[in-house]
């Protein structure tokens, strides 16, 4: 892990700055978004103590939330969404940070019965943007960034269809714009054929940044060569049984969603 980037110039002062200049912004006072120093701090942090990026990023983050993806963002409810938390987890984080980087690791694992699911793209973002909400207030994330595992296993075409280029085009310009928050790694497991050549065809869409950091493995023997399996869940070849899957799982998400409940209900008015 390289050396962390420092400010050059006083926290506090940056933290004030930042403020004036969201407080002097109409569209983000009103837009409800609860503008605290922890929030401000996040990205900061996460743009590497530029003011001018931090302020443009939360620019933009009020802009998808409140104007160009207001349609999804309006139905972005913590209890819409406890559904997909039930055993086996669509989405989880794991309990240990990537040990060579110190990153929070996410993983998704697509619904084997797709009809299971609501809205499964829109949900899966909803999920995904709650959770990057949380991110914000912690510092080793913000600071280390974030590795997202995905796996491939049972994926059919009615998985492949959800993932549409307008679609992927929204969920760039909330993850990879509106949000300070890095991703470091994108590791794809248990691939199928159709799961494999559709992932080679939507990289050509994404930035060629983010492109270089999607590691496709073959067998879960070279994942394992990155996350040991005594930290891993039983589907990703962890060494447990799938009904101890709860020990390396962290359920901090799901509880501090439905904490901030009535939060989000104001927020989506």
């Amino acid at each position: 892990m390289g050396l962390k980037k420092k400010p050059t110039v006083p926290i506090e002062q940056l933290l004030t700055s930042l403020r004036v200049l969201v407080e002097d912004n109409e569209d983000i006072v009103k837009s409800g978004i609860d503008i605290n120093d922890a929030f401000l701090l996040g990205f900061l942090i996460g743009r590497k103590y530029n003011l001018t990026t931090a302020y443009e990023t939360i620019q933009k983050y009020v802009d998808v939330r409140k104007r160009k993806y207001v349609h999804i963002f309006s139905t972005f409810l913590p209890e819409s969404f406890l559904y997909l938390y039930d055993q086996p987890k669509f989405m989880a984080v794991l309990k240990h940070r990537e040990k060579n980087t110190g990153c929070i690791v996410g993983l998704l694992r697509p619904s084997r019965d797709q009809r299971a699911i609501r809205r499964p793209f829109e949900d899966v973002l909803g999920v995904c943007a709650l959770a990057s909400d949380q991110l914000l207030y912690m510092e080793d994330a913000i600071e280390n960034g974030g590795i997202m595992v995905i796996s491939g296993e049972g994926c059919e075409f009615s998985h492949i269809k959800e993932i549409t280029p307008t679609r992927l085009k929204m969920a760039l310009d909330i993850f990879y714009q509106a949000y300070p928050i890095s991703v470091k790694q994108i590791h794809i497991v248990q691939c199928s054929l159709i799961f494999n050549t559709v992932v080679t065809l939507l990289k050509t869409l994404l930035p060629r940044k983010l492109r270089k950091r999607i590691v496709i493995h073959r067998t879960l023997e070279t994942f394992h060569e990155i996350f040991d399996p005594s930290v891993l869940p039983s589907w990703l070849g962890g060494n447990r049984l799938e009904e101890q899957d709860w020990e390396v799982l962290d359920n901090y998400f799901e509880r501090v969603f439905l904490d901030k409940a009535d939060y989000y209900d104001k927020l989506a008015q």
